[in-house]
């Protein structure tokens, strides 16, 4: 299964969390007036779900994405809703095989060599590395990637990720987009702030074009 086009399409992946289904709707509505049309929403609270179903049925063009599926049943649930792709904080096997069965675009999470072997041993084209932030940010990207630079595959790395830490990591030709919560601030969602998000999110196109 390819990479969806739409997901290298911007530089960087807007992801929500903890949102509700009315900051879920006025978010994608302030990221589409910037000018994205890609959003992950983090399966971190009992209103991920309908923010989701919200989205989809509001903004049926959006590029929509589910993160933190950690089992079989999320994944059933958000591939019911409709979302485009799935996103996992780590790897599980019996989820990828369970993803492939459904033909669901899932884009697993690995942080250590260990985890990126096993991942390497299944046809997966585009993986998270997460949290990168914490454990050394770019140079340790870097490093971890060195030993498997030949098998041809792509990342977005997350955590803890500030604009302006983008660049760095774009400038990887391996790394497909950079996710951020970044430009979707807790704080703007609090405070209705929805033009600010919109600011961030047409600052974010400025990034240097992907490799």
């Amino acid at each position: 299964m390819g990479i969806p086009e739409q997901i290298g399409k911007y530089p960087v992946l807007p992801i929500l969390n903890l949102t509700n289904p009315k900051n879920a709707l006025r978010t994608a509505e302030a990221l589409a007036a910037g000018g994205i049309e890609i959003m992950e929403v983090t399966l971190r609270n009992e209103d991920a779900l309908p923010s989701l179903e919200a989205i989809r049925k509001e903004f049926p063009h959006f590029t929509l994405g589910a993160g933190t599926i950690l089992n079989a049943e999320q994944l059933d649930r958000v591939e019911n809703i409709g979302v485009d792709f799935g996103v996992s904080p780590g790897w599980d096997k019996a989820l990828w095989n369970k993803a492939i069965e459904k033909n669901f675009f899932l884009i697993p999470g690995v942080l250590t060599p260990s985890e990126l072997n096993c991942v390497s041993q299944f046809d997966c084209p585009l993986i998270k590395v997460f949290p990168i932030q914490p454990v050394g940010g770019y140079p340790y990207l870097h490093a971890l990637l060195a030993p498997f630079r030949s098998q041809g595959r792509k990342y977005i790395p997350t955590g803890g990720i500030t604009r302006d830490l983008v660049s760095r990591y774009l400038s990887d030709p391996d790394v497909l987009s950079v996710g951020g919560s970044w430009i979707t601030p807790s704080q703007l969602l609090q405070t209705s702030q929805f033009q600010e998000i919109t600011k961030l999110a047409k600052s974010a196109l400025s990034f240097p074009p992907l490799q």
